[in-house]
């Protein structure tokens, strides 16, 4: 079940990660989440600047993924101002890096931007408040 909370400022969030590990009986594997905050993939603010910015980085030998909202979202606007990025400078981007167009989603709305974190995991992404749930929770 998700958590929401009331809309705010853009709350970074990251797609969390189950990691196979066998019960103590040995009869079946089960899956735990990494030891992370909120049992999320373990990314830094450099590693959401850089994926943004066309460099392709990897979590446990999977490409990163990005999703985003256009420009002129003002989600967008909040999310890409704590990065210290322009959201028109990264469509123009998104359109033209073969590495940014196989790492990075355009997405339109919340509900697409937490199916694009949880369809393409690892990723990260941005929401209007905190969102705990199996797929997703805050990074930071």
């Amino acid at each position: 079940m998700a958590v929401f909370a009331q809309p705010g400022e853009a709350t970074w969030h990251c797609s969390r990660q189950a990691v196979d590990k066998a019960p103590d009986d040995g009869s079946a594997l089960a899956p735990i989440f990494m030891d992370t905050p909120n049992n999320t993939i373990s990314v830094t603010l450099n590693d959401l600047l850089a994926v943004y910015s066309g460099y392709p980085l990897k979590v446990s030998g999977k490409p990163l993924f990005a999703c985003f909202m256009p420009s002129n979202e003002a989600l967008s606007l909040a999310a890409l101002d704590t990065l210290g990025l322009n959201a028109s400078a990264l469509q123009i981007l998104s359109r033209r890096s073969a590495i940014v167009q196989r790492q990075l989603e355009v997405v339109t709305s919340e509900a697409q931007m937490h199916l694009c974190m949880e369809r393409n995991a690892p990723a990260f992404g941005y929401l209007p408040g905190p969102v705990v749930n199996t797929s997703v929770a805050p990074c930071f």
